[in-house]
Order: structure tokens, then sequence, then C-alpha cells
């Protein structure tokens, strides 16, 4: 026996199936690292016709503002970390898994998109659960050079799971997976294609320019080495250093300055620099690669992380794409002969721009915005 909402659910989700409309569930978070690609992707699908979306995330200010800076309807639900480690509060986070799970189960209900794109984070495996339960099919994204444990875990449940390189991934099921580098924000993607970017007013005419992107919770090294060093790092060039809002010094220079995140700047910054100094992050390495930055990094080491920024760093170095310095035992004078050798170097730059552009995926949210289309679409038709 059918029964009239039966019915009627049936023909809605066919009126989906065999028209332009795309409705798409966003989730991610822990970090605006798991942020800004999804939003990158939306950009793309934001193109299309009919096409509405939503996002399932975490209760903190940085990421609810950021999402909705697009318009992007924002539900908050709970949220539990995932440890690796004996902690008490890890009893405490399966009762918050649990509650996120259940909101997400009644938001999805209530939302009914077609598609779910997991940007990762332990914000993200609630919902992921909870489209499996409701049969809506999951398109996953590592960013990173090896899958995380969110990853791992949503791997389970995704029809495709896109990663940013071939290599490194030998963990997840070959026939998921889509090679499709990390998205990057559009206005990025076309500064990165201007030649004529006009040359930051700070910056004499041939001054070399140092950027360093510190900042985030983890980069206290960095601004570390960088207020300790500063008097010859000042003699190599112009240093631009993103510090944090908890990192201000208030330090007077004239060939440095330092602001406490950069935003629109940074593609001026990203056109103009000699030498990038910046942790191992990946959407920092993707911008990195696009704009063909030479670049030291300083991974945030297995202390602080589960080493994700090594595995990056290590796969960029095999690539001479990149210097590394690793963190251990790194101390102000390795720091200032990194960098020296990179602004002094002129071949050296050449060199690591050559091979960052071979590492560069300037149509990664186009391509993942297709792998979202395709995946509603054969879903629609049964394949």
């Amino acid at each position: 026996m059918v029964y009239q909402s039966d019915t009627i659910l049936l023909e809605q989700l066919l009126s989906l199936c065999y028209s332009d409309a795309m409705v798409v569930c966003y989730t991610g978070g822990g970090t605006l690292g798991h942020v800004f690609p999804a939003l990158a992707v939306h950009e793309e699908l934001a193109l299309l016709p009919d096409y509405r979306c939503f996002w399932i995330g975490r209760e903190e200010t940085s990421e609810k503002e950021a999402v909705a800076r697009y318009g992007i309807p924002f539900f908050a639900i709970r949220w539990g970390k995932l440890r690796r480690y004996w902690s008490f509060r890890n009893f405490l986070d399966i009762g918050n898994i649990c509650i996120a799970f259940f909101q997400s189960l009644r938001i999805l209900r209530t939302q009914r998109p077609e598609v779910l794109f997991s940007k990762g984070g332990f914000v993200s495996v609630p919902p992921v659960l909870a489209a499996a339960v409701l049969r809506i099919p999951v398109v996953s994204h590592e960013s990173d050079a090896t899958p995380g444990l969110a990853t791992r875990i949503n791997a389970r449940f995704s029809t495709r799971i896109c990663v940013p390189f071939s290599e490194g991934f030998t963990s997840l099921k070959k026939y998921k997976l889509v090679v499709t580098g990390n998205p990057i924000r559009r206005s990025l993607v076309l500064a990165s294609r201007q030649d004529a970017l006009q040359r930051p007013a700070f910056l004499g005419p041939s001054e070399p320019l140092i950027l360093v992107l510190g900042g985030s919770s983890g980069s206290a090294q960095i601004n570390q080495l960088v207020r300790e060093s500063l008097d010859s790092l000042t003699e190599m060039g112009y240093v631009y250093h993103q510090c944090g809002a908890k990192g201000i010094q208030h330090i007077v220079h004239d060939h440095y300055q330092e602001v406490p995140f950069i935003d629109e700047a940074l593609p001026l910054l990203l056109k103009h620099a000699t030498v990038v100094v910046s942790r191992a992050g990946a959407n920092t390495l993707a911008e990195i690669a696009l704009f063909g930055c030479p670049s030291l990094l300083i991974p945030l080491g297995g202390a602080s992380s589960r080493g994700d920024q090594i595995d990056n760093a290590r796969l960029f170095e095999q690539k001479e794409a990149v210097v590394v310095l690793y963190p251990d035992t790194l101390d102000v004078k390795q720091f200032l002969e990194g960098v020296s050798s990179l602004v002094t170097d002129e071949k050296l730059r050449f060199r690591l721009r050559d091979n960052l552009g071979k590492l560069a995926h300037e149509t990664s949210a186009q391509h993942i915005a297709t792998v979202l289309k395709t995946v509603k679409e054969s879903t629609c038709s049964g394949v």
C-alpha cells in the first residue's frame, strides 16, 4: 500500500531530480581552513540558475561570520572533538556527538539537501552520519597530504572523496578517490592571473618583501623567531608580519609592519612577496603554489597536531618546491640563514616557482563543483 504522503514525497524527489535545481548542505569546521575551501566551491555552484545551500557547523564566531558574508544560512550544532589520546573529556564529547547527530538529522530532514559536502574537521562527522541514515549522498574533501581521523570516518559514508594529490591516500578506497587539488576562493585565483597588480605603497622600488604568515594559535614559534631576529630581517627587506590578534606587540619600525590578520590585501602581498615564511597548512600551501611564492616552511610539529603539516611540508619538499625548517631543533641562526638563502639566491627562487607551478590547481573549486553535480545527477538516475 502506498500512502498519499509517500506519493507526495516521491513526486517532490522526482521534480528535484529532473530539474536544474541544486540544494547543497555544507559542513565542516574546527578552523577557518575547513571553511574557506568550501566557500570556494560555493562560489562556483552559485553560478547555477536554481541553487540553494545551507551550512551545518559549530557555534564559533569567526566561522559563522565567514559563512554569513556569503549569505549562506548557518545552523549551529553541538560538537565533540575526536581525540586520539586518553582524556576524561572524551566521555563528555561522546554525548555532544550524539546530540549533534540528532540535531543534524532534524536539520537535514527539514532542509532536504540533494547532496552533502563535507570539508572535514570534527564537527563534520555527525552531519555525515545523519546524511547516511537519510540516504543523502556525501562528497568529502581532504586538504592535507594524508587523511585525518574525521576524513577516515566520513570516507566510509562518502560516495566520492576529493583529495589534493594522488599520493598519500592508500588507506582510503581507491574507487572513491578523485584528485581535485585544494579549492581556492575566486578572488585569489583571479588576482593570481593579473600581471600588473600595483606594488604596495610601503615597499621601496627594489626592496624585497618578506611576508610572514603567522597568526593562528600554532604560530607562536614563528612570531618569536621574527621578533628575535627583526633587526637582521629588516636589513634583508621589508617584513610584513601577520601575527594574530594575540600576537600584536605594537612594534614601530620603518621596515616592519605587524597586522593581526590579512584578508583583502593577501593577493597583492602574495603577488609581490620575495619570500613567504609560513606554517604548512594545506590551504596556505595551495595559495603559495597558485602565486608561485618562494617559501620557507616551518610546519607545526607532531606534539601540537596529528603531524599533518609535517606530511604537507615533506611532500612539497620532495617536489623541490619549498625550503623546510623542521621545528624541533630550529633556532634563530638557522631561521635567518633560511630566509637569507631565499632572498639572495635568485636561481633558487626561480626553481621553486617553477616546481610550485606544477602543484597549483586553480580550477580545483570548479572540479569539485562538477563532482557534486555529477553525484546529485547519478543518485537521481539510480546509478
